[in-house]
C-alpha cells in the first residue's frame, strides 16, 4: 500500500512541476503566435494534459481491454466538468468569457450529444470512427477560425498587453522555449502514467473491477494534469486556461481516444463498451456545464456552483461502486 501512495505522491510533484513550466509557456505561444490563451488552451495545452489518458488508451487496449479504456474516456471526462472545475473555481474568482467560451460549451456539448449517440447505437464501428474523426477536425477547424477572429476584436486588447508583458521577460531564444515545452510534455506524460500506474496498483490491492476503475480511480487519476494546470491557472487569474484546457480536454476525449479504441481488434469483438447509465451521467454533467456557462456568462463562478460539482462526481463514484 505505502510503495503505491509514495509513487503517486511523486507522479502528482511531477506533474504540478510540469504543469507550472506549460502554463508559463501558453503565454509565450499566445504573444508568439498572436492567439488567445483560449485557443492555446483549447489546442495544445488540452492535448498535452490528454497524455496519460492517451497512455492508459494504449496500456488497455495492449491488454486487449477496450472496456477499461472507454471507462477511463468517460470518466475522465466526467471528472473534467465536476471534480477539476469544481476546485478550480472553489478558492479563486473565475470569469465566465463572454464570446469565445459560450460557443466553445455548445460545441462540446454538440459533440457529447454525438459521442453518446454513437456510443449507445448500432451503427457500424467503421462509421463511427469517421463521424469521430470529422467532429474533431471541424471542432478544431471551428476553434481556429473563432481564434483568428477574436484576433481582430474581443482579444485584440489582451493580446496587446500579452505581448507587452512577454516581450519585457524574454531572455531566452526560441530553442529553449521549444525544449522547455517538449520538456513540460514530457514531465506531464512521466507523472501521469507515474500516477495512473500507482492507482492501478491501489485498485488491485482493493480488489476493484477494470469498469470501475476506469470509471473512477483511473478516470480521477488521468485527470491530474488537468487539475494540476486549472489549480495553478486558477491561482493566477488565467481564466480561459482554466475552460478552455477542460473543455478541449473532453472534446479530444471524446472523439480521438474513442476512434483509437474502437480501432482495435479487440473492440470488434464488443457491442456494448459502456453502460446507459453512465452515458446519461456524462451528458447530465454536459449539460449542467452548459447551463452554468450560459447562466454565469461574463460572471463569476460562485461557490455554490464548485461545491455542487464536486458533489457531483462523489455521487457519480457512489453509484458506480454500489450499483
Amino acid at each position: 500500500m505505502m510503495p503505491a501512495i509514495f509513487s503517486f505522491s511523486a507522479g502528482l510533484v511531477v506533474m504540478l512541476i510540469a504543469a507550472k513550466i506549460f502554463l508559463d509557456l501558453t503565454k509565450e505561444f499566445s504573444a508568439k503566435w498572436k492567439f488567445s490563451p483560449l485557443f492555446i488552451s483549447l489546442v495544445v495545452v488540452a492535448l498535452g494534459t490528454n497524455l496519460p489518458e492517451l497512455t492508459v488508451t494504449i496500456a488497455a487496449l495492449g491488454n486487449a481491454d477496450p472496456g477499461l479504456a472507454m471507462g477511463n474516456v468517460v470518466g475522465s471526462s466526467i471528472a473534467n466538468l465536476t471534480i477539476v472545475l469544481g476546485a478550480s473555481t472553489l478558492f479563486a474568482k473565475v470569469r465566465i468569457g463572454t464570446t469565445k467560451t459560450p460557443k466553445n460549451a455548445s460545441l462540446l456539448l454538440l459533440i457529447t450529444v454525438l459521442f453518446s449517440i454513437l456510443t449507445l447505437s448500432s451503427v457500424s464501428i467503421i462509421y463511427k470512427i469517421i463521424l469521430l474523426i470529422t467532429a474533431l477536425l471541424v471542432s478544431l477547424v471551428y476553434q481556429y477560425i473563432l481564434a483568428l477572429n477574436g484576433r481582430e476584436h474581443e482579444d485584440k486588447k489582451l493580446l496587446k498587453l500579452i505581448q507587452k508583458l512577454e516581450l519585457k521577460k524574454r531572455k531566452f531564444p526560441s530553442i529553449v522555449y521549444l525544449i522547455l515545452f517538449l520538456g513540460s510534455l514530457a514531465g506531464l506524460s512521466i507523472g501521469g502514467n507515474i500516477t495512473v500506474k500507482a492507482v492501478e496498483d491501489l485498485s488491485h490491492i482493493l480488489q476493484l473491477s477494470t469498469t470501475v476503475l476506469g470509471l473512477t480511480l483511473t478516470a480521477l487519476a488521468t485527470s491530474m494534469p488537468e487539475l494540476m494546470m486549472s489549480l495553478i491557472a486558477s491561482s493566477r487569474k488565467d481564466n480561459k486556461v482554466i475552460l478552455g484546457t477542460l473543455m478541449g480536454s473532453n472534446i479530444f476525449n471524446l472523439t480521438i481516444f474513442p476512434a483509437i479504441i474502437l480501432s482495435s481488434t479487440a473492440a470488434f469483438k464488443i457491442k456494448k463498451f459502456i453502460s446507459t447509465k453512465e452515458i446519461f451521467f456524462l451528458m447530465l454533467v454536459t449539460m449542467i456545464f452548459y447551463g452554468i456557462i450560459k447562466k454565469y456568462n461574463g460572471k463569476n463562478f460562485s461557490k455554490e456552483i464548485s461545491v455542487l460539482l464536486i458533489a457531483m462526481f462523489a455521487l457519480f463514484s457512489v453509484i458506480i461502486f454500489y450499483f
